[in-house]
């Protein structure tokens, strides 16, 4: 009888740990498509290729079914139409780079009636019953800012070159630039779009040099410090402070200016790739940390708390070190002398931006607690 009783209560603990076993299998066999709003810069570029990499390991090990990029050429009404095709399509989840932050209600609601999760990446979008994991545009900007203002006193003649107007990201990193402005009691003298392309910057700063002399500091976005340089050595006048990129073409001409400084900060492109991270370990039932959605930037933060929000991944000096309270305040930024830079990626493309690409676990570690037995 005790032998009997025995083999049932193995045969039960048996049952048991195979029933635990099942009930933690992940899901997989999952379709998700990515709308990206446009893929025109060297930037986005890497963003595309750091998301595809990412996918190929899940189609790899059969997490994912099937995966789609579209591109909408920064064209509101292409992308409204492209995601209404991916969605009939039939979908687990649709990540979409937002051409513009106001414009997806609709596929917001059909994603809905279809229970098809929506994830907005890397420009942020305030939709209830949506997620964004994007880069924290507004510390990106005001690294470069605080670090600007160790070199620009209170009463300084600034100018500013910003970005694609009407992109929520770019809104996000004026509101921040604005801020700095009177934190630092920098006197803004003018502004203009560079839409994030050398040449454009080039003949926006030729603009405002022609109608300001007396500018002590550019502060400008992304992708727009090589064509400030240009503008200034047209004018034949002597570069002052600069707000500089990480991308390789800007710190080898960084490189080539003596001991010119400025701080080159990576916006990482990788996020598109912790997007789908994000998003599969959600379908996979994963449940999130209490502390780890913030307030949508483009809410106002104030009432959807719907966000992962990624700090800065890289940021180059001439000598390797921020101020001690930027170190502070980005603790997990990896840091670089522009000469370390110089060698670690000596073989890279101009056009890459030195980035470090969150891992599916450091995902889970810094966003989830395990699926639920």
């Amino acid at each position: 009888m005790k032998r009997f009783i025995v083999l049932m209560l193995l045969v039960v603990m048996v049952l048991s740990v195979s029933g635990a076993a099942e009930a933690q299998e992940l899901r997989k066999g999952l379709k998700i498509a990515y709308s990206v709003g446009y893929t025109g810069n060297a930037w986005r570029s890497q963003l595309v290729s750091s998301l595809q990499a990412a996918a190929d390991v899940y189609l790899a090990d059969g997490t994912l079914a099937s995966f789609q990029i579209v591109d909408a050429g920064n064209d509101t009404t292409t992308q409204i139409s492209q995601c209404n095709t991916l969605l009939a399509g039939g979908l687990d989840s649709l990540l979409i780079c937002a051409v513009s932050p106001t414009t997806l209600s609709s596929v917001v609601e059909l994603a809905k009636s279809m229970d098809t999760l929506i994830v907005l990446s890397n420009d942020p979008a305030a939709y209830e019953g949506t997620y964004c994991v994007v880069n924290d545009a507004y510390r990106y900007s005001m690294l470069i800012n605080r670090w600007m203002a160790t070199k620009l006193p209170s009463g300084s003649n600034v100018v500013y070159i910003s970005g694609n107007p009407g992109n929520g990201t770019d809104m996000i990193r004026d509101r921040a630039v604005y801020d700095a402005v009177e934190m630092f009691n920098w006197n803004l003298l003018g502004e203009a779009a560079g839409r994030r392309n050398q040449t454009e910057a080039t003949n926006v700063m030729s603009a405002l040099l022609s109608t300001y002399d007396n500018i002590d500091g550019v502060v400008c976005q992304n992708t727009t410090f090589e064509g400030v340089k240009a503008a200034y050595d047209n004018a034949g006048r002597e570069m002052p402070v600069v707000g500089g990129d990480g991308v390789l073409s800007t710190l080898r001409m960084w490189s080539q200016m003596g001991d010119y400084e400025t701080v080159g900060v990576t916006n990482s492109p990788a996020v598109s790739a912790a997007s789908l991270h994000f998003t599969i370990l959600l379908l996979q039932g994963y449940e999130l940390k209490q502390e780890a959605l913030q307030p949508c930037p483009s809410d106002g933060g104030e009432n959807l708390f719907n966000t992962v929000l990624i700090d800065p991944s890289v940021a180059i000096t001439l000598d390797g070190r921020m101020p001690a309270d930027l170190e502070a305040d980005y603790p997990n930024i990896v840091q670089y002398s522009l000469e370390e830079a110089m060698e670690m990626y000596a073989d890279a493309e101009d056009t890459y931006a030195p980035d470090v690409t969150l891992t599916r676990e450091q995902c889970i570690d810094l966003w989830f607690n395990p699926p639920q037995s």
